[in-house]
């Protein structure tokens, strides 16, 4: 199989194994803080043990710490938003980006974004803005924006790993799931899970976070950028499926519209993109 096939599918996965995110967060009742502090520390627990020679700390670099800050910074973002907001608004506009990816990677990672790459922020950026439209309680509206910012750190993130793919951003990865760890100690206490949250945190810390970032982090050297953040797509396709379906959970109409929106117009690019990387493969 060839590097980036293999890549994409790691993506795939990992994209899918994401998508649990929703319905396990809005199951547990548990300070915001505090699970994503829980879910970090299982998480950078199974990917040291994924990983052959596990955690190394002599090998980080301040990309490394940069990328581990961003992790961490978005992992505390993003739950939070899942608590106040619908599963589907916070997925869906965390996946805003490939907006902040295009913006930064020709300055930073000499990544070029085209015309028709712009073409298609625009519609996405249109779909953000439907998300607004709702009648929204006032945490509803932060919950929007927090995943909002959530994007924006997803990216960063995207761009901090590019610029250390050769280096084992797997190391980052472990890093800023410890760094989530620290940062929600002081929301530790009761009242504390049941057995049933405890093991949903258990599933979220293995599964939904430790084994999908071990994937993503397999598949960082072998595509770039935008690719990231364009190719798991999936996530936010089967994410609120999960959660309609166990909680009921239904986003209003002006969302479902921008959904629709955002998901139609990255899946579009991330086509045409594979189609010109396979074009110019053959040349």
């Amino acid at each position: 199989m060839k590097p980036r096939t293999s890549a994409v599918l790691l993506l795939v996965l990992a994209s899918t194994l994401w998508s649990t995110s929703g319905v396990l967060i809005k199951s547990i009742q548990w300070s915001p803080l505090a699970l994503a502090g829980a879910r970090g520390l299982i998480a950078a627990i199974t990917i040291s043990l994924l990983l052959p020679g596990g955690f190394k700390p002599r090998e980080l670099t301040r990309g490394h710490v940069l990328a581990a800050c961003f992790l961490a910074v978005l992992s505390l973002l993003f739950v939070q938003a899942m608590k106040m907001a619908p599963a589907a608004n916070v997925i869906v506009l965390q996946y805003t980006a490939p907006l902040w990816v295009a913006f930064l990677a020709p300055l930073i990672l000499r990544e070029r974004t085209s015309g028709r790459d712009w073409a298609f922020m625009g519609l996405i950026f249109g779909g953000v803005v439907l998300f607004f439209v709702d009648g929204l309680s006032m945490s509803g509206f932060w919950g929007n924006v927090l995943a909002l910012a959530s994007g924006l750190l997803f990216g960063a993130q995207a761009i901090a790993l590019g610029k250390i793919k050769k280096r084992s951003p797997a190391q980052a990865i472990i890093l800023g799931n410890l760094l989530t760890f620290v940062l929600g100690l002081p929301a530790w206490g009761g009242p504390w899970p049941d057995l049933g949250g405890g093991l949903m945190i258990l599933v979220l810390g293995v599964g939904q976070m430790g084994l999908a970032y071990y994937c993503f982090s397999l598949a960082v050297p072998r595509v770039s950028s935008l690719e990231l953040v364009l190719i798991p797509m999936l996530e936010p396709i089967i994410c609120p499926i999960w959660v309609f379906l166990v909680l009921h959970e239904v986003p209003g109409r002006w969302a479902v519209a921008g959904a629709l929106v955002v998901i139609a117009s990255v899946t579009s690019w991330s086509l045409l993109k594979a189609r010109d990387a396979a074009t110019l493969m053959k040349n």
